[in-house]
C-alpha cells in the first residue's frame, strides 16, 4: 500500500511538472537562443530598441497612475458601505462590483462609444471650449484601467474594516479623539495592509491587463509591456519568438515579485481572520447628509458604468457609426448579423465549450485537491498548488507564449482547441483550489468518521455527505472561472486559430477592423449572456441552500444547519 502511495504521488508530480513548469521553463529556455547556443543578447537587443524603453516606461506609469485611481475610489466606497448609515448600501455595492464581472474590453467599448470624436458627449465639450476627450491615449487607458481595479481594492479593504473591533475606536474616542480623528488613527491604520495588499492587486491587474491596452494603445501606438509581447509573438522576423520570450521573462518577473509582495501584505492582516465582521453603522448622518452621499456615490458609480453600457447599446441599433442618434439611423442588421454570421456562431460555441469544459475539469480536480490537502499528505497537492498559483499569477499574455512552446512538440493539440482548454485550466486551476479548500474547512472531519463508522465507502460518503455540502460553495466559486473562461481574450489572441476563435478574440477583430457597431452589438449580447449565466448560478445556489436567503449575520448558522441535513441524510442513508 506505502509503494502504491508512493507511485501514486510520484505519478502526481510528473504529470504537475509535465502541464505547469515545463512550459515556463522552455519559455526561459527560449529568451536565452541565439544563434546555435544560449546567452543574454536578447536581453541585450531588447534594451537597445527605443521601443522597449518607451513600453516599459508606458507600462509602469500606467500602472502606478490607474493603481492611485483605483485605490482612492475604491477605499473612499468601501469606507461609505462598512462604516456609514446608508440605506442604499447594496445598490451601491453592485455598482462598485459591476466592473468585476464585466469583461475589461467591454467596459473599454462602451466607453468608446461614449467618447467618440463626433459623439455627443464631445460636442458638448467643445461648445464649453473643453475641448474633445481622446480616448485612445495614455490618459484614456488609465482612466479606464482605474475604472476596472476599483472593485479588486473595494472587496480587500471592505471585509478588513468590518472586522476592525469597536473597542480600539471606543478606547480612541476616551483618550480624547473625535470621530474623523479616529477614523484615521486607529481605522486607516488597521486596515493600511489591506489596502496595500487591494493597491499591489491592482497593480498586478493593470501588468497583466491586455485587452484595454490593446484595444485603445494599439491603434494609438501607445506600447505596453504586453501588448510588445503580442507584436513580437505574432511577427515573421527570425528572432521574433526570442525577443518575445524574454519580454515576458522580464514581465513575469515583475509580476511575481509584485505577488510575493502582495502575500506578505496579507499575512499582516491574517489576525482578523478569526474576527466576526460587523455590518453596524459607525458614523451617523442626518438625513439630508445621508441622502446627499448616498446619490452622489450613486451617481458617480452610474455615470461610470451604467451610462456607458447604455450608450453602447443605443450605438449597436445605428446602421453608420459616428452619426447622431435618429430613427432613420436605427436598424437590427448588427444583431442580424451577429446571428447569422457563421464565424460569431462559432466564436459563441467555442466559448461556452470551453468554459462548461474548464469549470467541470476545474472542480473536479479542485476539490480532489483540497479534499487531498486537507485531509490527506502528499507532495503531488502540495506542487500543485503551488504551480497553479506560479501560473495564475504570471500575465496571461506569457502564460499563452509558454504553451506554444510546449504543446507545439505534441502533435495534434497546438491550432486545436485542446491547447485553449489546456491554458484554460493551467491558468483557472488555481481559483477553484481555493474556493473548495474554503468550502471544505466548512465541513467537520466527525461528519467523515461517521460515515464510515456506519459503514458507508468513500463513494457513499461524497454522494451521500460531502457533495450535498459542497456543492454551493463550489458552483459559487466556480462563477469566477466560467465568466473569465467565456470572456477571456488574451490567451486566445495567441492560441486560437481560425476554428477555434473565441468571444473576445472575435470582438477585438471587429474593432480593430472598423466595424464598431458590429463590436458594440456583440459586447451588449456578452453582458446578457454574463448575466444570465450569473444569474442561473445564483439561482442554483439558492435553490440548494433553501428558498430563504441567508444574510452574512447568519453564515455561522447556515453552517450548523448544513452539518445537521448532513447527518439527517447520513442516518436516512444508513436505515
Amino acid at each position: 500500500m506505502k509503494k502504491r502511495n508512493l507511485l501514486y504521488q510520484a505519478l502526481g508530480c510528473a504529470a504537475v511538472v509535465f502541464l505547469f513548469l515545463v512550459p515556463l521553463f522552455r519559455l526561459v529556455l527560449m529568451s536565452l537562443s541565439q544563434g546555435g547556443g544560449y546567452g543574454f543578447g536578447n536581453y541585450a537587443a531588447l534594451f537597445e530598441d527605443s521601443r522597449t524603453i518607451r513600453a516599459i516606461g508606458n507600462t509602469v506609469v500606467i500602472a502606478l497612475v490607474s493603481t492611485l485611481l483605483s485605490t482612492a475610489l475604491g477605499v473612499l466606497f468601501a469606507f461609505l458601505n462598512a462604516y456609514w448609515n446608508l440605506k442604499r448600501k447594496k445598490l451601491l455595492e453592485l455598482l462598485v462590483l459591476a466592473p468585476f464581472i464585466i469583461p475589461s474590453y467591454v467596459i473599454t467599448i462602451s466607453w468608446t462609444s461614449v467618447l467618440t470624436g463626433s459623439g455627443e458627449l464631445n460636442r458638448v465639450l467643445r461648445l464649453l471650449h473643453l475641448g474633445p476627450v481622446n480616448l485612445y491615449s495614455l490618459g484614456g487607458i488609465i482612466f479606464v484601467l482605474g475604472i476596472c481595479n476599483i472593485p479588486l481594492v473595494y472587496l480587500t479593504t471592505v471585509n478588513t474594516l468590518r472586522k476592525i473591533p469597536r473597542e480600539l475606536e471606543w478606547a480612541a474616542r476616551a483618550a480624547g479623539c473625535g470621530r474623523w480623528e479616529t477614523l484615521f488613527r486607529i481605522d486607516l491604520v488597521q486596515a493600511a495592509p489591506a489596502i496595500l495588499g487591494g493597491s499591489v492587486l491592482a497593480f498586478l491587474s493593470c501588468m497583466d491587463n491586455f485587452s484595454v491596452p490593446a484595444f485603445l494603445g494599439i491603434p494609438a501606438s501607445i506600447p505596453v509591456l504586453s501588448t510588445y509581447i503580442y507584436e513580437k509573438a505574432i511577427g515573421f522576423g527570425p528572432d521574433s519568438f526570442s525577443l518575445a520570450s524574454a519580454l515576458s521573462v522580464l514581465l513575469s518577473v515583475v509580476a511575481v515579485a509584485g505577488s510575493l509582495t502582495m502575500t506578505a501584505f496579507a499575512g499582516k492582516s491574517r489576525q482578523t481572520d478569526s474576527i466576526r465582521p460587523d455590518f453596524s453603522a459607525r458614523i451617523f448622518l442626518n438625513q439630508t447628509a445621508r441622502r446627499r452621499v448616498e446619490w452622489i456615490g450613486i451617481t458617480v458609480f452610474l455615470l461610470l458604468d451604467l451610462v456607458p453600457l447604455l450608450n453602447m447599446t443605443a450605438a449597436s441599433f445605428q446602421k453608420i457609426y459616428g452619426q447622431r442618434f435618429s430613427p432613420a439611423n436605427l436598424s437590427f442588421q448588427n444583431y442580424r448579423f451577429l446571428f447569422t454570421n457563421s464565424g460569431v456562431l462559432n466564436a459563441v460555441c467555442n466559448s461556452l465549450f470551453l468554459s462548461l469544459t474548464t469549470c467541470a475539469v476545474c472542480i473536479l480536480i479542485g476539490t480532489a485537491a483540497a479534499y487531498q490537502k486537507l485531509r490527506g499528505k502528499g507532495a503531488a497537492v502540495r506542487l500543485l498548488e503551488f504551480c497553479a498559483s506560479l501560473t495564475y499569477a504570471i500575465p496571461g499574455i506569457v502564460l499563452a507564449l509558454a504553451m506554444i512552446f510546449h504543446w507545439s512538440k505534441i502533435p495534434g493539440v497546438y491550432g486545436s482547441i485542446w491547447i485553449l482548454i489546456a491554458a484554460y485550466l493551467t491558468r483557472y486551476l488555481i481559483l477553484q483550489i481555493k474556493g473548495s479548500t474554503a468550502a471544505m474547512l466548512c465541513i467537520h472531519p466527525s461528519l467523515e468518521e461517521a460515515a464510515h463508522v456506519a459503514g458507508g465507502g468513500k463513494i457513499r460518503m461524497w454522494k451521500k455527505i460531502l457533495t450535498p455540502l459542497l456543492f454551493r460553495q463550489t458552483l459559487s466559486s466556480s462563477l469566477l472561472i466560467f465568466v473569465s473562461s467565456l470572456t477571456e481574450m488574451t490567451l486566445s489572441s495567441i492560441l486560437a486559430s481560425a476554428g477555434t476563435k473565441t468571444i473576445g478574440l472575435t470582438v477585438f477583430n471587429f474593432q480593430q477592423s472598423g466595424d464598431y457597431n458590429i463590436a458594440y452589438a456583440f459586447s451588449v449580447l456578452i453582458v446578457i449572456l454574463i448575466l444570465f449565466g450569473y444569474g442561473l448560478i445564483q439561482y442554483g445556489c439558492r435553490e440548494s441552500g433553501g428558498k430563504k436567503e441567508r444574510s452574512p449575520e447568519h453564515d455561522a448558522e447556515g453552517t450548523r444547519s448544513s452539518h445537521k441535513d448532513a447527518l439527517k441524510r447520513m442516518e436516512e442513508s444508513i436505515l
